[in-house]
Formats: C-alpha cells, structure tokens, sequence
C-alpha cells in the first residue's frame, strides 16, 4: 500500500483520475519519534473480528480502507514495529 486509503484524518487526492481520500502520511516518510527516527514501510490492512461467515462459522476478515497501524522501521537498528497513526501524527506536527 502507498497510501492509507479511507483513515479518519485524511487529506484528498486525485489517483488514476478519482478522488480519494489517503492518509496524511505516505510511505517513506522519515518521522522523529522519542525512541529514535523511523521511517513508514506500509499501512496495514484493518481486521474486523467476526467478519465473515465461513464453513459454519464466523471467521475474521482483512479490509484496506481504515487501517489505522503503521508497519515502521526504526532507522537506528532496523527493528521493526507497529505504531497508530495518532502517535506519527503527533511527531509530525
């Protein structure tokens, strides 16, 4: 994913001639958090428990758009974790 498609904080943007609504911070983007600098590798897909019913039974199901969960790397060991958008956000501004 390049960009986080519909987040609750968005900005709009034309992709293939549609507007869409993506994430206020793209893929690559090098941020200054407390534990060192990191840069986003991905927007991970948002899980919804009990999304589907599937062989007699609720399974849950992956979605793209609302994923709020940023795959990132911290730059100083390559160490890779997972941080809400909320946090990146907060470092940014």
């Amino acid at each position: 994913m390049i960009n986080q498609y519909r987040p609750q904080r968005f900005r709009r943007a034309q992709l293939r001639g549609r507007d869409v609504e993506i994430g206020t911070i793209p893929v690559g983007e090098i941020i200054s958090l407390p534990g060192g600098r990191v840069i986003v590798e991905a927007w991970l897909p948002r899980e919804i428990g009990a999304g589907r019913f599937d062989r007699g039974r609720w399974a849950n199901a992956y979605v793209a758009g609302g994923g709020h969960l940023a795959q990132v790397r911290r730059l100083a060991d390559g160490k890779r974790l997972r941080i809400a958008d909320h946090h990146l956000l907060r470092a940014t501004s």
